[in-house]
Parts: C-alpha cells; structure tokens; sequence
C-alpha cells in the first residue's frame, strides 16, 4: 500500500500535511483529496473561492503526483 501526504495551495500559500495516510493507489488518493474538497467548499468564505485553490497529492516515495482543484475538479 503506497503513502500518501496532501498538502492545501492557492497561489499564495502553501500549507503543507505532514499527515501521511496509506491508499491502495493514486486514484485512491484523489478520491480522497476529491472528497475533501467538495466537504471544505462549503466552509471557505466566499473572497477564497476562486479556481487556484487546489489540494496536491504527493507519494510519499515520489512515485506519484495528482492535484484537485476546488471544488473537486481535478487536473494533473
């Protein structure tokens, strides 16, 4: 089972998860990153709503890299 760490970006900030969660694969983990996603849409104020708002998903062994875009549509 891979790790994996997801870390919060915008354009101005990077907050990084030091959380490492083990899934079955990547898309695994953009399941999960998707999910996030659509959860804290809801809770963001309106003003950080905007489409830089991403969820980045790293391998903890650097064999992958996928990123959700708020509200979970996802680009690579």
């Amino acid at each position: 089972m891979a790790r994996y760490c997801f870390h919060a970006y915008s354009g101005i900030c990077f907050a990084q998860d030091f959380e490492v969660q083990d899934l079955p694969s990547l898309e695994a983990a953009r399941a999960a990153a998707r999910h996030v996603a659509d959860h804290f849409w809801v809770y963001l104020p309106r003003h950080l709503r905007q489409e830089s708002l991403t969820i980045e998903i790293e391998e903890e062994a650097g064999q992958g890299y996928a990123s959700v875009c708020f509200p979970g549509r996802e680009r690579r």
